[in-house]
């Protein structure tokens, strides 16, 4: 029953962005387009041989009139077992301005490979590390207003609430160990949609050929929850709270384009409302920052990144004191970091070779985490039978070279896979 609501509150929202055309277009000027994308394949974890066989739908409408554009995208994954629209939006135009409403992405951030300042959605990580940066964020409902001059282009965010993170407490993919919050600890979760919890911002880009520079402000939510101990005397845990600590962010984020490399960095500040670093349930201020160089060719569409990025955690304390005696650490910026450290330095590598005139892809991605020598490795070949229908190859591989040091990576290295599938386009 639950499943079935779902389908029609999501086609109930979806159909009336269709309707626009009456209001907007007097004329016959829209355009509609329908895709319909299939998906299967198997999965196979290297750790025991289980093989997963999974098949995913996602169903796109989009119309575009003189003024304004509608989209409807709704995805339905078999592995997570759930339905969800990735977009339900609405975009007016008026000249070099535009007004967008409805559940979306935006983005924010300059390099390809990483980001330390795209904090506008939270993230997606049920199905662990994807090579994709679009589809590990979550998207959430906003209004935004962009609006372009001569040399520069200014952009508004508003979200009244915000979507958390959607990240798993137990299972194949979960960011917490066991031991910290034992199996059955009753877990309660705020409501985040509410007035009180709207976030806001705003971007200004500097365009200057070859030069983008763009500056920020944005006040929100770190989307990853902290952990607040419901505690019966002795020392008895009854459940867990999650909280969500609210920020004050600015950063800039700026790239050199000189063909055919490209350099981007970012950096910014996070001002946490915990001000002094001593509540253990909310993360402390930090700053963040990356460097990334890229390489084009133009020639054959060979592509190449290496990304640097990092983090301080300011007033951090790398033996957190216990809130009651027994009770396990919560400490959510302990347990967000590698090896108990303030800092953190991670390096990705990106390369993508086309061959057979682009119809195969080979793509090879890897994460590697300085503190904890843990790392994510994730290849690809993709084969194109035909414009609407492409077969694939994939694997990701999760490990450490120190077993003895905590990470996400170490937590995940049974979690390594091989997957098949193929994809059409309808």
């Amino acid at each position: 029953m639950k499943r079935i609501f779902t389908i029609v509150m999501i086609i109930t929202l979806a159909l009336p962005l269709f309707a626009f055309d009456f209001f907007f277009d007097a004329e016959e000027t829209t355009s509609r387009n329908i895709s319909l994308t299939l998906e299967g394949g198997v999965l196979a974890y290297v750790d025991d041989g289980a093989l997963a066989p999974y098949a995913d739908l996602t169903l796109k409408a989009e119309q575009d009139g003189a003024n304004y554009r509608a989209v409807a995208d709704i995805t339905y994954d078999s592995t997570l077992n759930s339905l969800e629209a990735q977009e339900l939006s609405l975009s007016l135009f008026f000249g070099q301005t535009t007004l967008k409403a409805g559940l979306m992405r935006h983005s924010w951030g300059t390099a390809d490979t990483a980001h330390v300042v795209d904090i506008v959605n939270g993230r997606d990580l049920r199905n662990g590390i994807v090579d994709d940066l679009e589809l590990m964020k979550r998207p959430d409902w906003m209004l935004t207003l962009s609006t372009y001059f001569e040399n520069g282009a200014l952009d508004l965010v508003v979200k009244p609430g915000f979507n958390p993170s959607n990240i798993s407490m137990d299972g194949k993919y979960s960011m917490i160990p066991s031991s910290l919050i034992p199996a059955g600890t009753p877990i309660n979760k705020p409501d985040t949609h509410n007035i009180k919890n709207t976030s806001a911002g705003a971007r200004y880009r500097f365009l200057f050929d070859p030069v983008d520079i763009g500056v920020m402000y944005y006040t929100g939510h770190f989307h990853d929850p902290g952990f607040e101990q419901v505690m019966t005397p002795p020392n008895t845990l009854e459940a867990i709270n999650l909280l969500y600590t609210r920020y004050h962010f600015m950063g800039l984020a700026s790239s050199y384009f000189l063909e055919p490399f490209t350099l981007a960095v970012e950096g910014g500040m996070f001002f946490s409302e915990d001000t002094d670093g001593t509540d253990l349930s909310l993360y402390n201020s930090k700053a963040v920052y990356l460097a990334e160089l890229s390489y084009t060719n133009p020639n054959n569409a060979f592509f190449v990144a290496l990304n640097y990025q990092g983090q301080y955690i300011f007033k951090f304390n790398s033996e957190p004191v216990l809130p009651l005696p027994g009770a396990p650490i919560l400490d959510v910026d302990y347990l967000a970091s590698f090896n108990g450290k303030a800092y953190q330095n991670n390096f990705t590598l990106a390369m993508e070779y086309p061959f057979m005139q682009e119809k195969l892809k080979a793509r090879v991605a890897g994460t590697f985490q300085l503190e904890s020598l843990g790392y994510a490795v994730m290849g690809s070949l993709t084969y194109d039978l035909d414009d609407a229908v492409e077969v694939f190859a994939k694997t990701t591989v999760y490990g450490t070279f120190d077993e003895d040091r905590t990470g996400l990576y170490n937590t995940w290295k049974k979690n390594s896979q091989v997957q098949l599938g193929v994809r059409a386009w309808f």
